[in-house]
């Protein structure tokens, strides 16, 4: 009956053993997360207000130019500038998108690689 009682005392004791290290994982991969959805959604935040300084000047340049060529003209310049600009935050964009997949890509890695191991000692 002892023995019955310390191997349920054990059991218990590696459970909540599982549980803290599992939290401890996951509160490490939470951080990971929020810092990447802050680099999200500030990047996003840029180029909404790219959007929105665009916008303003087409706004402007309709009322500030008299002549229609001269206002075809600046709305000409003011887009292409702006399709520079979407062109270099895409080019950003892929560039978080790939080191974003490419860090995935390597804790998923390493989790397996973690399981596994672990798999292995109980099987031995």
């Amino acid at each position: 009956m002892i023995d019955m009682q310390e191997k349920f005392n054990e059991q218990i004791s590696q459970f909540s053993q599982y549980q803290k290290d599992a939290v401890a994982k996951l509160q490490e991969k939470s951080v990971a997360g929020v810092d990447t959805f802050e680099k999200f959604a500030r990047y996003n935040l840029a180029v909404l207000n790219d959007v929105v300084e665009f916008t303003v000047e087409q706004g402007r340049l309709a009322t500030s130019t008299t002549e229609p060529q001269e206002y075809v003209s600046k709305q000409i310049d003011s887009a292409a500038a702006f399709a520079r600009i979407v062109e270099g935050r895409t080019k950003e964009y892929v560039e978080l998108l790939t080191n974003t997949a490419q860090t995935a890509t390597e804790e998923v890695q390493e989790a397996t690689r973690e399981a596994v191991v672990e798999a292995v000692k109980k099987s031995a």
